[in-house]
């Protein structure tokens, strides 16, 4: 099986779709509850249809490129956790495709091969987590277009442009998901190890990575809303209060296989003949991007399996050493058949019943049903975190994440916050008010020409405005 790989006739390419495909779309298909990551991406995406300009009048820290893929999705699908599901694979599918190409263009192995995407894409359905549309794995996308751009062996005068392409790839990575600016140290890296003139080759680079900024930031400057995309975007993205959505023994649990494939890898590489300069630089270069992807990993919010995709490419660099070591056959075709039956135990381990016995509690990424049936297809404002409320209804007024929402409820005793909450209200009104922070009260007493119109219902702290 592995040998057929080996190759990079077209009857591969085709078997290595259909077996990407086969892993992954069943379970897409047989609509797995949706994640609380992608109720948020899809309650972003329906408020930039409804004609509301993002933080300004949609209070959250989704990046704008993360954003805009959220408003197409919604322009076409509406909430459909199965089409931002189907987008996710077709990313993953270009990821895999791009960097296998971009290895075989470049010649990093003595021979080309598919390796490096077979290991990719099913490393990549090892959990539902990577089926997850996700600003990091948007972000993850422009960080491996621009790798072909960053290991160019670049001369003064020639091929200058580059460098340029490949910062801008970086900058757009970062307005998918901030912290993948991150990436720009192994971008320095990859100067330092390919080009001629370093210090001019870094700033061709970083004047890449600015200039969609500059041009973003244009754009909100004419908008009127430069300051909340600074406060909301450029500000709150590194305010880390990072919860593990996995436990510790979890995150073990669905690591292992890649982590246990990559060790192998590495031991492989180790005993094999020196190769060429640029063969050598290019394996320095995934070292610093295994680094630099754990480092952004482990610095988010909530970490989860899923935020290991931008170790994937390195994972999957280092695999063709493996499964090209000269082993025998009978063993790398054992190696590779246990890797793939591991991930389809652990990517089925629900609907199959091993759960049980596996017992990995992902609860905490999924998102609640609606805990009170009875309001449904209505506006709703949650002052709180809980988001259940949200699945059946749409939010209204910008305090959609509750952590931003702070800059207002958190300061109302003083004048501003209270004026800016009396303008939000009176642009739009919610039928519902959830105060899980137990601030109604109080804002009936410092709002009552907006707040006195809720009443309690039969349900503890939701409020429903009289009509």
């Amino acid at each position: 099986m592995i040998s057929y790989f080996r190759s990079i006739l077209p009857s591969r390419l085709v078997l290595l779709v259909l077996l990407f495909l086969a892993i992954r779309v069943p379970l897409i298909l047989l609509g797995q509850p949706a994640t609380s990551q992608e109720l948020i991406s899809m309650l972003v995406g329906e408020r930039l249809t409804n004609g509301f300009q993002m933080y300004a009048e949609v209070y959250d820290n989704t990046a704008p490129l993360a954003a805009l893929f959220y408003w197409m999705i919604d322009i076409v699908t509406g909430r459909s956790v199965i089409a931002y599901r189907l987008v996710a694979t077709m990313l993953l599918l270009l990821q895999a495709f791009f960097f296998n190409t971009t290895l075989n263009r470049h010649q990093v192995y003595a021979e080309k091969n598919y390796l490096p995407a077979l290991i990719y894409l099913i490393l990549g359905s090892i959990t539902y987590e990577f089926d997850m549309l996700t600003p990091l794995l948007i972000g993850n996308t422009f960080i491996i277009l621009s790798l072909p751009y960053i290991i160019t062996i670049s001369r003064e005068g020639l091929d200058n442009s580059r460098l340029f392409v490949g910062g801008f790839m970086f900058g757009l990575a970062a307005l998918s998901y901030l912290p993948l600016l991150l990436f720009l140290l192994a971008g320095t890296f990859a100067v330092i190890f390919f080009a001629s003139n370093t210090f001019r080759s870094f700033l061709l680079m970083v004047c890449g990575f600015v200039f969609p900024y500059a041009m973003l930031m244009t754009y909100y400057l004419y908008a009127g809303s430069l300051d909340e995309f600074i406060v909301l975007h450029l500000l709150r993205s590194w305010l880390y209060q990072t919860t593990l959505l996995l436990s510790p023994a979890d995150l073990v649990k669905v690591l292992a296989l890649p982590a246990l494939l990559w060790l192998l890898s590495v031991f492989s590489m180790m005993s094999l003949p020196q190769r060429l300069v640029f063969q050598v630089k290019f394996q320095q270069l995934m070292w610093v991007w295994m680094a630099v992807g754990l480092l952004v990993a482990f610095t988010q919010a909530s970490v989860s399996a899923g935020a290991f995709v931008l170790i994937l490419p390195a994972i999957a660099y280092f695999s063709e050493f493996f499964f090209t070591g000269g082993l025998k056959k009978w063993i790398l075709n054992t190696v590779f058949f246990a890797v793939l039956a591991g991930v389809v135990i652990l990517r089925y381990r629900d609907v199959s019943g091993i759960n049980r016995f596996l017992q990995i509690n992902d609860a905490k990424l999924l998102a609640s049903a609606n805990p009170v049936p009875a309001i449904r297809n209505t506006t709703v404002l949650v002052l709180g975190n809980d988001l259940s409320y949200y699945t059946n209804n749409k939010p209204a007024t910008p305090y959609l994440n509750w952590q931003l929402a702070q800059r207002h409820f958190g300061n109302l005793n003083e004048y501003w916050a209270l004026f800016e909450i009396q303008e939000n209200f009176r642009k739009e009104s919610p039928a519902y008010i959830v105060d899980k922070a137990g601030l109604m009260e109080e804002l009936k007493y410092k709002l009552p020409t907006v707040f006195a119109s809720y009443e309690e219902t039969e349900t503890a702290a939701v409020y429903k405005k009289r009509r």
